[in-house]
C-alpha cells in the first residue's frame, strides 16, 4: 500500500494563518465600514469648509469690484449734472442771442430797406444760428437727462448686487464656521470610536492589507501545489511562517485570556 503523504505542521499552520487573517478581517469589517464612513464625512466637511472659504473670498473680490463700479457711477452722475447745468446755460445764451437777432431785425426795419438791409441780413443769420443752437442744446439736455436716469438705475442695481454679495459673504462665513465645527466634532467622534472599539483607520487598513497579502500567498501556493513538492515549499516558507505562528499564537492566547476573564 502506498504510504500516506506526511502532514507537515507548517502546511497546516499556513492554512490556519489564512483563516486567522480572514477572521481578523471579518471582525474588523464593521470597524472598517465605520471608519470609512467617518473618513468620508471628515473629507466632505473639509471640502465644504474650503468651498465656503473660496466663496467668501470670491464674494469679497466681487464686492471690491462693485465698490469701484459704484464710485465710478457716482462720479459719472456728478459729471452728468455738471453737463446739464452747462447745457442749461448754453440754452439760455442761445435764447438771448435770438433776442439780439430779433432786435437787430427791428432796427433794420426802422432804418428802412436801404440803410437796414445789411443789419437785417446779419440779424437773420444770427437768428438761424440761435435756432440751431437752441435745438442742439435741448437735444443735448434730453440726452443728459436720459443718461442721468440710466446712471441712477445702474447705481441702484450696483447697490442691490453689493447687498447680495454681502449676504453671500455672511452665509459663506457661517457655512465655513459650521464646516469647521463639523470637522471638529468628527475628529472628536473619531477619538471616541477609537477608544470604544480599540481600532483606528491605520489598523483597519493594515488588517485589510494583511488579508490581501495572505490571500495572494495562498493563491500562489495553490498554483504551485501540483508543480512543487510540499517539503520544498515548507523549507522556503519556514522563516516567514514561524514568526507568523508565534504572532498568531500570542493573539489566540490573549483572546482566550480575555474570554476566560469574562466568564469569571
Amino acid at each position: 500500500m502506498p504510504s500516506e503523504p506526511r502532514k507537515d505542521p507548517l502546511v497546516g499552520l499556513l492554512r490556519r494563518s489564512a483563516n486567522e487573517v480572514q477572521g481578523l478581517e471579518d471582525q474588523g469589517g464593521d470597524s472598517g465600514a465605520l471608519w470609512g464612513a467617518h473618513e468620508r464625512a471628515l473629507v466632505r466637511a473639509r471640502d465644504a469648509g474650503s468651498a465656503a472659504q473660496r466663496i467668501a473670498s470670491t464674494a469679497a473680490r466681487q464686492r471690491g469690484a462693485m465698490d469701484a463700479v459704484a464710485d465710478r457711477t457716482r462720479a459719472l452722475t456728478s459729471r452728468s449734472q455738471e453737463l446739464e447745468a452747462l447745457t442749461a446755460r448754453s440754452l439760455d445764451a442761445f435764447e438771448r442771442l435770438g433776442l439780439v437777432a430779433l432786435n437787430a431785425g427791428l432796427e433794420a426795419a426802422r432804418r428802412g430797406e436801404a440803410e437796414g438791409r445789411s443789419l437785417s441780413l446779419v440779424g437773420e443769420e444770427v437768428r438761424a444760428l440761435s435756432v440751431r443752437g437752441i435745438d442742439a442744446a435741448r437735444e443735448l439736455g434730453a440726452s443728459l437727462t436720459h443718461l442721468a436716469a440710466d446712471l441712477q438705475q445702474l447705481d441702484a442695481q450696483v447697490g442691490q448686487a453689493h447687498a447680495v454679495l454681502t449676504e453671500v459673504a455672511q452665509d459663506s462665513a457661517r457655512a465655513a464656521g459650521a464646516a469647521s465645527d463639523a470637522e471638529g466634532a468628527l475628529v472628536d467622534m473619531g477619538e471616541r470610536v477609537k477608544q470604544l472599539t480599540g481600532t483606528d483607520p491605520e489598523a483597519v487598513r493594515a488588517v485589510a492589507e494583511a488579508g490581501e497579502r495572505a490571500r495572494g500567498l495562498v493563491s500562489t501556493l495553490a498554483n504551485l501545489r501540483d508543480r512543487v513538492a510540499p517539503e520544498l515549499l515548507v523549507r522556503a516558507l519556514s522563516p516567514m511562517l514561524e514568526p507568523l505562528a508565534r504572532l498568531l499564537a500570542e493573539g489566540q492566547e490573549e483572546r482566550q485570556g480575555e474570554g476566560d476573564a469574562e466568564l469569571r
